[in-house]
């Protein structure tokens, strides 16, 4: 059966001959690690971003046996820009900090520009058997970067209108990105918005429906196709909310937070559970680790169904290579149905 149809069936909820393998985010450094070879990359001016070309994200799949390959698309934030030991680059203070400043610098590039979709037009040209998943932010994350996280929580309660301001452009932007994307083909969406600390979510409920699923509904009127949403943190008091949003699965059950096993067994049969190899055991541990602990979420979970497995996170360049590998070749060992992990 092909990446496509089992990527189909999954978010269905219906039989696949294997525990379906999404990962829809590969640090462009570590790919190079495991294809083992330089890789030339297509940018996109307009959003800061540079991925993969078509033909190595495919080869990178298939090496490493997972059933989609994935676009990047998210609009530009507006704040320091933090460089990690590693060359990462983290968000530091916002400059979106009051309406002046959001009429002097906030900009967002034209989402009817056709040559923002250059780059995923060839992803769903050449993408064979697999499906094409559009990896995006809808407004809140981008909201929380460009205004700042204390500034944003003040302003929910004295500045409604940057708030009103700021969401409403990044949501309406995400909206036509989206819509856009469908119509060209993709498969599915995965949405990027984290909603909570490792203790609780940011805001309380009533707050979270004001201030962020009323926004974000503009854009999740145009996922006509599969929706995986993402967010870290410890969710529990927001999953009725986030439910009631529609997404077909949820990524990635923050193994800070919660065992995975006992959240399958609590929403597993409401969502399809994407999850979630700890990228801590990735990056520190070792191969054999990385086999254990792999095995043992193939082992409980896989017999369930409706989950797929993948890395706890984002799959940073810190990720030793080694490491992934020994995760991706024990789901192909372990991961055919009926399971049978010894």
């Amino acid at each position: 059966m092909q990446p496509k149809e089992i990527f189909q069936l999954a978010m269905a909820r219906k039989d696949v001959p294997r525990v379906p393998y999404i990962e829809t985010s590969v640090a462009f450094g570590l790919s190079e690690k495991l294809l083992g070879r330089k890789l030339k990359p297509v940018m996109i001016p307009q959003l800061g971003w540079k991925m993969r070309n078509i033909e190595d994200e495919k080869e990178l799949a298939r090496k490493l046996g997972r059933h989609e390959i994935a676009v990047r698309m998210t609009a530009p934030t507006f704040s320091e820009q933090l460089v990690g030991a590693d060359g990462h680059v983290f968000p530091g203070e916002g400059f979106i900090t009051d309406m002046d400043k959001f009429a002097e610098l906030f900009k967002l590039p034209d989402p009817e520009d056709d040559s923002l979709y250059e780059g995923l037009a060839q992803y769903i040209k050449g993408k064979e058997e697999f499906p094409v998943i559009l990896s995006t932010r809808i407004a809140f994350l981008s909201a929380y970067m460009s205004i700042g996280f204390q500034n944003l929580m003040q302003a929910m309660y004295n500045n409604h209108e940057l708030i009103d301001a700021v969401m409403s452009a990044y949501a309406n932007w995400t909206a036509t990105v989206i819509r856009r994307a469908v119509d060209m083909g993709i498969d599915g969406v995965q949405t990027t918005d984290d909603y909570a600390f490792n203790t609780a979510p940011f805001m309380s409920p009533e707050m979270f429906r004001k201030w962020v699923a009323a926004y974000h509904q503009v854009a999740i009127d145009e996922i006509q196709v599969p929706w995986i949403l993402h967010t870290d943190g410890k969710i529990d008091l927001l999953m009725d909310d986030l439910l009631a949003m529609g997404p077909q699965a949820l990524h990635p059950i923050d193994p800070n937070c919660y065992e995975i096993r006992d959240f399958k067994k609590q929403y597993g049969d409401r969502i399809v559970i994407i999850g979630n190899v700890n990228i801590n055991t990735l990056g520190m541990e070792t191969p054999e680790a990385v086999e254990e602990e792999t095995k043992g979420l193939i082992r409980d979970l896989g017999p369930l169904g409706g989950w797929c497995i993948s890395a706890s996170n984002s799959v940073p360049d810190y990720v030793r290579a080694e490491n992934f590998l020994a995760m991706t070749e024990t789901i192909k060992r372990y991961g055919a149905y009926p399971i049978n992990v010894d």
